[in-house]
């Protein structure tokens, strides 16, 4: 995926796992939207499939090492996750407003020549009002859709 600025339809699939102590949680969300790529970022834009009717749309830059995830509407999030640091960020639902931060341990993203899928790859540590609130191993898979 290397044509500058050209969209292309994409489903993606987010799979999470949370750890906290010995408990693991897994999350998963289905998304639909485009993909490009713009001086040298990928941009991810996608509507999140909810079955409880929430209505978010969600950006993901990927860079080299790092990446931003975006969310807006019912819930609202930014977040940067930059290998080897510790970066501040916010998170907001219907219940409420929170400072969040993450350290990244490892960020990676893959799409190889000619295919028509790729993935991003993002281990964290992640505080919610400066308190640990697990290590969060989220994998992005994109895939491209026919237009």
């Amino acid at each position: 995926m290397s044509v500058e600025d050209k969209r292309k339809p994409i489903s993606v699939l987010m799979k999470t796992t949370i750890r906290q102590g010995d408990k693991k949680e897994y999350l998963s969300l289905k998304g639909k939207g485009n993909v490009y790529v713009k001086n040298g970022y990928t941009y991810l834009l996608f509507k999140e499939i909810h079955n409880d009717k929430l209505n978010v749309q969600t950006t993901v830059k990927i860079g080299e090492q790092e990446a931003t995830i975006i969310r807006n509407g019912d819930l609202s999030m930014r977040q940067i996750y930059t290998v080897g640091e510790k970066t501040e960020g916010t998170y907001r639902s219907p219940y409420g407003y929170w400072q969040t931060s993450a350290k990244t341990h490892h960020c990676q993203y893959e799409w190889p020549a000619n295919q028509t899928s790729g993935k991003l790859k993002l281990k964290y540590d992640y505080y919610l009002q400066n308190e640990p609130s697990g290590t969060f191993d989220v994998t992005i898979t994109i895939e491209e859709e026919n237009e």
